[in-house]
């Protein structure tokens, strides 16, 4: 664990000694959700998978914000790695206030192209690793007097994408599963979000992808900073859904009036085409979160 003395001069409109805890946050959004927690005072766990350099960024961002930064390394698709990271958390007494379920992949293929392997991936870490994390977590988040979970889905979540068509089904089940808690859990001094964002610019591969995808793709696609920020801000004030960009707001609006068959038809013409190469489209460099 990283500790430096508390000196960042930055507003703090979040309680001294929140603790967030983000999954996926070695880069992409996951690093600049993380990045913008520490700018707003709270101490951070960072998880991210093995191999992954989240010690450094945790580190690196413990000292730039004067914040402390934990980490755990794990593949949170693992059996038992959700229940060994929340036992770890009690055992280091790290109270988190606000989990932040960034983790997530997703390939772009034709499904009859995919592996079960790759489709249960999916599964795995965007549903099944957020409803165990966020399970175990909610007596802890329950303690505080003011507590939020932020799950992280993707524009996708409002279409059929054809070429996606487990990766969008499965950030679909966050929304829903977001929505539903969240009415469970009021009355309570727990906030549930979603955060739906569309393509994010991170990397080089990310921004081929996006150039591929034409005019439609540049114009919906943001940055993760700006994104991060705008996610951030809409947690805390408590906002169900946070769509990053009024045109991205306004398809989502579209996309629960439109016939399902004819937004389809539409998402194929602009954006429904399989990735040129083996590589899955990872949620976080392209579409809003990492494993």
């Amino acid at each position: 664990m990283a500790r430096t003395i508390r000196n960042n001069p930055r507003r703090r409109p979040t309680p001294a000694g929140t603790w967030a805890l983000i999954t996926g946050a070695s880069q992409g959004l996951g690093r600049a959700l993380a990045e913008e927690c520490a700018r707003r005072g709270m101490d951070l766990v960072l998880v991210a998978l093995p191999g992954s350099a989240v010690g450094l960024v945790a580190q690196e961002i413990g000292r730039r914000y004067g914040v402390r930064a934990a980490c755990r390394a794990t593949d949170l698709t693992a059996p038992g790695s959700p229940e060994a990271l929340a036992a770890w958390l009690a055992e280091k007494d790290l109270p988190v206030s606000v989990l932040i379920n960034n983790a997530g992949v997703g390939y772009n293929s034709r499904f009859v192209d995919s592996t079960l392997r790759e489709n249960e991936a999916c599964i795995l870490l965007n549903n099944l690793a957020t409803v165990k994390l966020t399970h175990l977590l909610l007596p802890e988040l329950q303690r505080h007097r003011r507590a939020f979970v932020l799950n992280v889905a993707s524009l996708a979540a409002f279409f059929p994408m054809p070429f996606m068509p487990v990766y969008a089904p499965s950030k679909a089940f966050l929304v829903n599963f977001s929505l539903a808690l969240r009415q469970e859990l009021r009355g309570t001094p727990v906030r549930v979000s979603v955060l739906c964002p569309n393509g994010i610019r991170t990397n080089a591969s990310c921004r081929e992808r996006i150039a591929a995808g034409g005019l439609a793709a540049r114009l919906t696609c943001m940055d993760a900073g700006p994104v991060a920020a705008r996610a951030v801000r809409g947690m805390l004030a408590g906002r169900p859904i946070i769509v990053p960009g009024v045109l991205n707001q306004a398809l989502a609006a579209v996309s629960g009036v439109v016939p399902r068959a004819a937004v389809a038809a539409v998402v194929t013409a602009f954006w429904g085409r399989p990735a040129a190469g083996p590589a899955p489209l990872a949620a976080a460099a392209c579409g809003g979160a990492d494993a």
